[in-house]
């Protein structure tokens, strides 16, 4: 299978596109060492809860620039930006359960569980919690709709075979 992602290279600059917001191409070892190394800076909890609103604002941002640029509605953009995600070479997402004000994301050969490897003990894709929050708050009424959301099972626990993220929109 070949890359389904449309990269545009700026000539001059050499800034690389895709979808008209700008990209950076890197090995996924030098992401995921620098990740471990920021955790076991700040310790975990600390870590997730920085990403949670990095990541979140990160989605939602690119969700609007989705909607100003293809003009798609907000539905299609929180799809868009999942199959986006999987091409870019995160894990392979599908939504799973799309109801309302709650839902549930599977995962796939998540670059962290792959990492990570069988027997962690522990959840070790946490960053995409701020993925989900981000584009659902986008979804059901944007940036300052509260949503939560818990990777309910990572499949470098050694009892799935893929991760599980389930999330609700708080009234």
């Amino acid at each position: 299978m070949q890359p389904t992602v449309p990269i545009d290279v700026d000539e001059t600059s050499g800034i690389w596109r895709t979808d008209g917001l700008p990209m950076v191409y890197l090995p996924r070892h030098f992401l995921v060492n620098n990740h471990l190394a920021v955790e076991a800076a700040l310790g975990r909890d600390a870590y997730r809860a920085v990403l949670r609103t990095s990541t979140a604002k990160s989605a939602i941002e690119w969700c609007q620039a989705q909607v100003r640029g293809k003009g798609l509605d907000p539905e299609a953009t929180f799809r868009h930006y999942f199959r986006r995600l999987s091409q870019r070479g995160w894990g392979q997402f599908s939504i799973d359960v799309l109801a309302g004000r709650r839902g549930s994301i599977g995962l796939r050969n998540s670059i962290f569980a792959l990492e990570a490897g069988q027997g962690s003990g522990q959840p070790v894709c946490y960053m995409f919690e701020g993925f989900v929050t981000g584009a659902f708050s986008f979804l059901v009424g944007g940036a300052a709709t509260a949503v939560e959301c818990e990777e309910t099972h990572c499949a470098c626990d050694g009892l799935h075979d893929h991760c599980r993220f389930d999330f609700t929109a708080k009234p």
